[in-house]
Order: structure tokens, then C-alpha cells, then sequence
């Protein structure tokens, strides 16, 4: 069986479980095989029995390294027979294994890669009966469903393509014989070799510059809900790196040379094995209850692939839960041994020496050919704080681009030596609190920092959210890579290079005075996740006490702590209230209190939200976080003893509208008229420019046949404006959201007013199914004569296509909540969480309506895999709702949604 060792394990490894079953399946299949008369038919439930035999020794317990030295032995034993078959056709060729089928790591649905050697020249007639009998043969694998990914060359043009090609020669490297030909694939493994084609040194590069496209095309992938486990980074593609550079080296894909030439210590190769042999299994079952090749773990699998690993707890998705933070754990772990290996490798190749190119630092640290290492081995031991300088000194180095892998085996060789004593040690503590204070690398410090341990270490908080998701679509990192890109999101708001990703972001980030307590801020604003209890009010007791630990300056404290603790406050107010009400923004300034929390809670909840989930993220959201900011701002500036009142607003809104009409119109009696007829509410609806433009639209169409559309682009609120003003009714709500949903528009936001002649004046903000405003004329006034058509024909409401919620969204079951609330101007608030599904805000509409209760105002939130909407109602004689309606209105959404 030497011809099934793979990369990290020998023959020892494999034999008790592959003696014990391989025999008797062999036995089986062939005993199948004799019985049955039908030739493709019966090498089809061949291929069954074996497959269900190996899945019984994977339920036995049997390890996926013998599951796949299993598979792979059976496809073998049927090629060849296969092969034999066609003996006289096939005389003088090779068949080969190659890729993963070459190195015996067959999944239940694996590719099956092999390729033909053709000798260099034969007869033109025997070479065309000989490739209709191979293109014959391939065909006759597939359709025994085997998927199967084949070429035929010669020898001479396997030494063309593969000099030219770093895939095909990777692929011939790991080629074993199945049967044929051996002087003719001892010809091929000979052209292969490094003294031939691609030495050592040009395939290692070739090799890592492949594995950084990689990582650009996946970047986080690994740390995202459904991640890749062959491509991402730490995943199975990683070690088959390893494997292949170290195979160019050392003529060997054993991994055991990595430790006798020192790259590896023997507890790290034990690791690779425990690593690779988990993201074997998790693949193994993917296969299994996928029924297909997949290589991502998706939702529809990831409570299928826990139970089958003993997670049971179902409980709130526990059991999903546990599996994922094992795999994520895992791949951080294999991604820093692949960095650990490569770059040992590398440094032999390139014949680096200690001796080269030293650029000292201190005592402890020095640079080498742009590698940061410790002067010498006892560095940590002699100096534990030395394990936090590191950091501080490669934010603090340009010339450092990355540490020296032996210096990172040290730093996780001392980690055991951050303890208590370690954290209360004022040196240790000034340093950790430096490197957040130096604005050179600090994102690349930290993720480094998280990578080797040494986050996790100093803060055992920290190591709680190590790999942890949160089973829903909202938060699609893991806590801790959300935690390091909400660090670099705020870094970014302090570099004039990103200035244009959110330049009022950035400008307010010009008013920070000590950054680095925002930065200390973001580290802590979700390290309670998963706790159990308020994470916000945990965070802030833990970032209280962090402060007070690391003796920071009394204000600095208070200010991290109160934003850890608020820090879902203003996209809650943003997404729940209306913040154009003089009202609402007095309240919010008065819960934030300062400028300086305002900067603080505003810049941090824009990261916040960015890193979350950067799909979720858009103009609209942008727009209301920043309008909510000034309108706070402003009054924090008046000072809170001294703000304005509902009444002065309003009149400083209709002074300002009045400097932005056409000086014909003020000289009119038509805008009173107009104004008087909106009332107060109207006024604390809408900015002065939002005014003016209403405005100006009903004095000019006055004498338009209603209903009356129109639409524009909203600067102020990143989105689409839609103006209707029409006869109002009670399915008016209803009507517009249905045929909103009809034509595809993601509706974020609806004002809903009635004049006191009875019309409604109603304006919906929208994106289009992208996400975007609504950009072409052409597509505007398609959504326009669409609601004019729809509007002016009897109140029915169009019948929405059954339309099926995504793939992703049908593995959450969310109970829906409804809960009532007194509003403003004497309205009932009205907010529903429920599962998000294709044409709920039209569903909601129409219950409404059902309920003859009258809608003033939606705000709509969709997080992920839920809906979460506000919505300010009344009676039909405008009141608020009873208890009773109230507990009937409850009823009715539940039982529909």
C-alpha cells in the first residue's frame, strides 16, 4: 500500500483501518461483478456497494485518510479492470492517476483526473483504432457517473506543456502508474524532474504568487458563514501547497523532511495531520450529504455535517455553532503553519543566512531581508513583555514586512507565559496600549496579533470569540475577523488615501483627539458576544475594566466604555424612528449627551455596520446616519439646555423652503394655501429642500388628473424619492407596497401624510433589486406609468408570482414578534420581526388594510434573514390603537407571516 501514502501520514498511519476493510469491499465488488451479467450496469452498483460499505467504516469510525485510501483503491481496482479490457487497443500506452485522484484523496464525488501516455510514433491506422477505442473507454466512465477529467499526450508533448504550465506540472508530479506502460511513465517522471523543468526555486515562487491570487480572489472567505474548505485560506488547497513545494525540494511529499530539516517542530506536523484530517472529514461528509462534489459549507449542510460530528445541541443552532468555530479555529491554525512552512522553504531555496542583511533594532528585535526576528532564542523567556514589543515594533518599522517564521514558533512556544502576573505588569500593559496608539499598521499588527495567539492570550475575553459565528445572514464574519475589519474601517477613516470611501466619515475622524481609545473601543464592542445577556452592557464592564487596569485617563475610560455600551444606539435610532423629527433628534442628543461621544458613537457605528455585512450596506443607510449625526450635532453645539422647540423648527423649516421656492410662488397666496392645508406634521416630516420640491410639484400640477408620480434622485438619503399624491384610502398602503414589490424595488423607507382635504401625500425611499437608485430615465418612468396605471384603476390589489425565499433563507425558522409602543402626534408604533420572504411588506399591507388601520409612516429594515420594521398606525378616525386592536392586529401578522 506505499502507493497510498499521502502527505502527512505513512504506512503506519493507514494500516489497521484500510487492512481491516479494504480486503473484503475488493471481495464484494469483484463478487458483484462476477454475478451480474449487464457490463456498465454492473460496474455502476459496483461503485454503489463500495460506497456504501465505505460510508459504514466512516460510521464505524474509520479515519478520512482511510476513507479517501479507500475510495481511491477501489476506483483503481475497476480502471484497471476496465483497462484490461481493451489490452490489445491499449498495448504500449500508460494510464496514469493524477491530481487528487494521484495522491489517493478521493471524496465520495471527487474529480477523477487521469492521463494516457501515448508513446511518440505509431502506425496512423493503429493510432486510429486505438483512439476510437480510448475515446470509447473515457466515454464508458462516464457514464458509470464517474466524473472523470482526463488528457492524452506523449511524453514530449507532456515536457512542453508542463515547462510552459505550473498547473500541468503539478498535476504530472503527483501521477502514480495504474496500469501499462512503466518505461513510458518512467520516461515522463524523468522529463518532470527539476533538473529538467522548473527548479526549486522558480516553482516555489510560482507556487506562492498562485496562492496569493488565491487569497485575493477568497480574502476572508474563510471566516465568512458558508466557507470554501479547499480554497480558502487555511484550507485544504494550503496544504497541498506545502505539499507540492516541499515535494520540488525534497523529492518527497512526506512532510517529514520539514522536521528533520527543522521547518517544522514535531507538534506542528501533528497539528497539520489533526488539521487536515478534520477538513478531510468535514469534506467527506459534505460529499456525502450533498450527493456532489461541493467544496463549500454551505447551510443546507452545516447542521447534517454537526450531528455527524457528535454536535447534537440543536438548541438556538448550538450545534452548528460548535462545528464551525472548530473549523475556524482550525484553518487559522493551518494558515499559520503554512505561512511557517513556506516561508522556511523559501529561505532555503534563496540560501538567506543569518548573517545577511541584519538591520538591528534593539537588543531583542532586528530586521533581515524585510523579515522581523528576535536576536536570539531566548529573547522571550529573558524578557516575557518582549511578546507585545514585537508588535510595536513592526508597526513601527517600515522596512518589516512580515515575522520570521522561527520567531513566530517562539512567540507561540511562550505564549503560556501571558498570564495574570503578565497582564498586571505596567510594561506589558503601556505596550499593549501603544500599538493601538501607533497609527502604522495597525490593522495588519492586530490580525497578526489574533493569528499567533497573543490577542487571545492577553484578553481571555478575546479567545471567546475566536472562530465564533453567529448563525443568522446579518453577521457574515466570525466575531473576531468582524472585530479586526471594524479596526480597520476606522483606520481607514484616518487615511487621506481612503479619504473617498466616506469623506464625511472622514472628516469627522479630523475631530478624534486621541484615536486610539476609538480603536480600544472597537476591540471591545463585541468581545461579550455569545456570553449569554446584553453583549453591549458585558463589553462595557469589560472595557471599564480594561481601562482601569491599564490606567488610562478618567475621561478616556468613561468615553470607551459608554460607547461599547451604546454603541447600537444610533443604527437602532436610525433605523427606527424618524429622525427628521425635531423630537426624536432632541431625544437622541440628549442619550448621546457630547460632541466628542457623538464622533465616537458615529464613527465606530459606520464600521460597525460596514464590516458586518458589506452587502447590507448602502447609500440609504449611509444618508441616515449622517442627516442623524448633524441634526445631533447641532443641537449638542446649541447646548442641550437651550434647544429649539417643534414650533420653532417648523418655522425655521418653512422660512428656509421659502428662500429655496421661485420668487414667484412667494408672491402668490398658492403656498399658504398648499401649507395650510399640510398641517404641522408635515413640517416635521421633511427637510426645507424636500419641502420645496413638494411644493413646487403640486402648485404645478395642480390641474393634473390624479394620481400624480414622480420620482428623483434624493441626494439627502442616497436613494430614489417616489412623490404620489392622490385621493387617499384605506388600501392606498397596500396597494403601493404590492406593486412596488412587483417591479422589483427594495423599499427602505415610507411617509405616509394626509392633507386636510383628503388626499395623501406619500413618498417612499427605494433601491432597485441591486441595490442601487434608479438610474436610467428609461427605467424611471417605467416605475412611473406603472403606479399611475395601478393607481388610478379601482383599489385592487395586483396578485404578486409565487416567488420562493433564496436557498439561504429557508434554513432559519424565526417566530414573528410584534409589539406595540405609544408614538409621536399621538400614534400608535407598531414594529414586527419576522423571516424576510419575497412580498412580506406587501403581505403586511395588505393585513393592515384588512384591519382598516391607517399607516403614517414604515421604516423598513431588513438584517440578513429577518425583517425588522417600524410602522406608526392609527384608527380610521386617527387615534391610537386600543388594546384590544391592538391584540387582534398581533393575531392577524402572526398568523399570516
Amino acid at each position: 500500500m506505499r502507493e497510498f501514502v499521502n502527505i502527512t501520514f505513512n504506512e503506519s498511519g493507514l494500516g489497521p483501518d484500510l487492512q481491516n476493510n479494504l480486503p473484503q469491499i475488493l471481495k464484494d465488488v469483484d463478487a458483484l461483478l462476477a454475478a451480474q451479467s449487464d457490463a456498465s450496469d454492473k460496474y455502476r452498483k459496483a461503485l454503489e456497494l463500495a460506497r456504501n460499505s465505505i460510508h459504514s467504516a466512516f460510521e464505524a469510525g474509520a479515519s478520512a485518510t482511510t476513507l479517501l485510501a479507500l475510495r481511491t483503491a477501489v476506483v483503481d481496482h475497476l480502471l484497471k479492470q476496465l483497462w484490461d479490457q481493451n489490452k490489445a487497443e491499449f498495448d504500449g500506452l500508460a494510464l496514469l492517476a493524477v491530481g487528487g485522484y494521484g495522491r489517493a484523496e478521493l471524496h465520495p464525488h471527487s474529480d477523477i483526473d487521469i492521463a494516457v501516455l501515448l508513446p511518440e510514433g505509431c502506425n496512423k491506422k493503429k493510432n486510429k483504432a486505438r483512439d476510437e477505442a480510448l475515446s470509447a473507454w473515457i466515454t464508458s466512465l462516464w457514464d458509470l457517473n464517474l466524473d472523470i477529467g482526463h488528457s492524452v499526450r506523449t511524453v514530449s508533448e507532456c515536457k512542453q506543456q508542463a515547462s510552459a504550465d505550473i498547473t500541468i506540472i503539478t498535476n504530472l508530479m503527483e501521477a502514480r502508474l495504474l496500469c501499462g506502460s512503466q518505461p513510458l511513465f518512467d520516461d515522463m517522471q524523468k522529463i518532470i524532474q527539476p533538473a529538467s523543468m522548473w527548479p526549486s526555486d522558480a516553482f516555489y515562487e510560482a507556487k506562492v504568487e498562485e496562492q496569493d491570487q488565491r487569497y485575493t480572489r477568497f480574502q476572508t472567505n474563510a471566516y465568512r458563514l458558508e466557507p470554501n474548505i479547499k480554497e480558502s485560506q487555511g484550507g485544504l488547497r494550503d496544504f497541498q501547497t506545502i505539499a507540492w513545494v516541499c515535494q520540488r525540494h525534497f523529492g518527497t511529499r512526506s512532510l517529514d523532511p520539514l522536521v528533520e530539516s527543522g521547518l517544522l517542530e514535531q507538534q506542528e506536523l501533528v497539528t497539520i495531520r489533526e488539521g487536515l484530517e478534520l477538513l478531510w472529514r468535514i469534506r467527506y461528509v459534505l460529499h456525502h450529504v450533498s450527493g456532489r462534489r461541493e467544496d463549500r459549507l454551505l447551510f443546507d449542510y452545516q447542521k447534517d455535517i454537526a450531528h455527524a460530528f457528535g454536535f447534537t445541541d440543536d438548541t438556538n443552532n448550538r450545534s452548528i455553532e460548535q462545528l464551525m468555530q472548530q473549523f475556524y479555529r482550525t484553518v487559522m491554525s493551518l494558515q499559520r503553519l503554512n505561512e511557517i512552512v513556506l516561508q522556511g522553504i523559501g529561505g532555503i531555496i534563496s540560501g538567506v543566512t543569518a548573517a545577511s542583511d541584519i538591520e538591528p533594532i534593539n537588543e531583542r528585535f532586528h530586521v533581515r531581508n524585510g523579515f522581523l526576528e528576535v536576536s536570539h532564542d531566548k529573547v522571550f523567556e529573558q524578557h516575557p513583555s518582549a511578546l507585545l514589543e514585537l508588535f510595536l515594533i513592526f508597526g513601527n518599522t517600515p522596512e518589516a514586512v512580515n515575522v520570521r517564521s522561527h520567531t513566530v514558533r517562539l512567540i507561540r512556544a511562550h505564549l503560556p507565559n501571558i498570564n495574570d502576573d503578565f497582564r498586571r505588569d505596567p510594561v506589558a500593559q503601556n505596550l499593549f496600549v501603544k500599538i493601538f496608539s501607533n497609527p502604522n499598521k495597525l490593522t495588519r499588527t492586530v490580525r497578526m496579533m489574533n493569528r499567533y495567539g497573543v490577542m487571545a492570550a492577553y484578553l481571555p475575553a478575546f479567545d471567546e470569540i475566536v472562530g465564533r459565528m453567529q448563525y443568522d445572514l446579518f453577521h457574515i464574519y466570525t466575531v473576531d475577523e468582524h472585530t479586526i475589519l471594524v479596526i480597520r474601517n476606522l483606520r481607514r477613516m484616518a487615511l487621506p488615501e481612503f479619504a473617498h470611501e466616506f469623506p464625511h466619515g472622514s472628516s469627522v475622524f479630523e475631530e478624534v483627539k486621541r484615536p486610539y481609545v476609538l480603536y480600544l473601543t472597537g476591540l471591545f464592542h463585541d468581545i461579550a458576544k455569545g456570553r449569554g445577556g446584553d453583549h453591549s452592557e458585558l463589553g462595557a464592564d469589560d472595557a471599564r475594566e480594561f481601562a482601569l487596569a491599564h490606567q488610562l485617563p478618567p475621561a478616556d475610560a468613561e468615553l470607551m466604555e459608554w460607547t461599547v455600551r451604546y454603541h447600537l444606539l444610533m443604527s437602532i435610532t436610525a433605523q427606527r424612528k424618524d429622525i427628521d423629527d425635531p423630537e426624536e433628534q432632541l431625544h437622541f442628543a440628549r442619550q448621546v449627551g457630547s460632541i466628542e461621544k457623538l464622533n465616537h458613537l458615529y464613527l465606530l457605528t459606520i464600521s460597525d455596520i460596514r464590516a458586518t455585512n458589506p452587502e447590507l450596506w448602502n447609500s440609504f443607510k449611509q444618508s441616515l446616519l449622517q442627516s442623524l449625526y448633524k441634526h445631533a450635532y447641532l443641537i449638542l453645539k446649541r447646548g442641550l439646555d437651550n434647544p429649539l422647540g417643534t414650533e420653532d423648527v417648523i418655522k425655521r423649516r418653512q422660512d428656509h423652503t421659502r428662500t429655496l421656492l421661485d420668487s414667484s410662488l412667494n408672491e402668490s397666496d398658492q403656498v399658504d394655501k398648499l401649507w395650510s392645508s399640510l398641517g404641522d406634521d408635515y413640517f416635521k416630516q421633511y427637510q426645507a429642500i424636500e419641502i420645496a420640491r413638494h411644493t413646487e410639484i403640486l402648485i404645478a400640477n395642480e390641474n393634473t388628473p390624479w394620481p400624480l408620480v414622480s420620482i428623483r434622485y434624493s441626494h439627502s438619503r442616497g436613494s430614489s424619492e417616489i412623490l404620489i399624491y392622490t385621493p387617499d384610502d384605506n388600501a392606498l398602503f397596500a396597494l403601493i407596497t404590492a406593486v412596488m414589490e412587483k417591479l422589483q424595488l427594495n423599499i427602505l423607507s415610507a411617509s405616509i401624510h394626509t392633507t386636510a382635504h383628503g388626499f395623501a401625500l406619500d413618498t417612499f425611499h427605494v433601491l432597485d433589486a441591486t441595490n442601487l437608485p434608479l438610474e436610467s430615465d428609461e427605467k424611471v418612468e417605467q416605475v412611473r406609468q406603472s403606479l399611475v396605471v395601478e393607481l388610478g384603476r379601482p383599489r385592487e390589489i395586483p396578485k404578486l408570482g409565487t416567488q420562493r425565499p433564496s436557498r439561504q433563507l429557508r434554513y432559519f425558522s424565526i417566530s414573528t414578534l410584534v409589539e406595540f409602543s405609544d408614538g409621536e402626534s399621538g400614534f400608535t408604533d407598531m414594529r414586527i420581526t419576522a423571516a424576510d420572504r419575497p412580498g412580506i411588506l406587501s403581505a403586511i399591507g395588505q393585513i393592515l388594510m384588512e384591519a382598516r388601520v391607517n399607516v403614517h409612516a414604515a421604516r423598513i429594515s431588513t438584517l440578513g434573514e429577518r425583517i425588522d420594521d417600524v410602522f406608526s398606525l392609527s384608527t380610521q378616525t386617527g387615534t391610537p390603537l386600543s388594546k384590544d386592536e391592538q391584540e387582534s392586529l398581533s393575531h392577524l401578522l402572526k398568523a399570516e407571516l
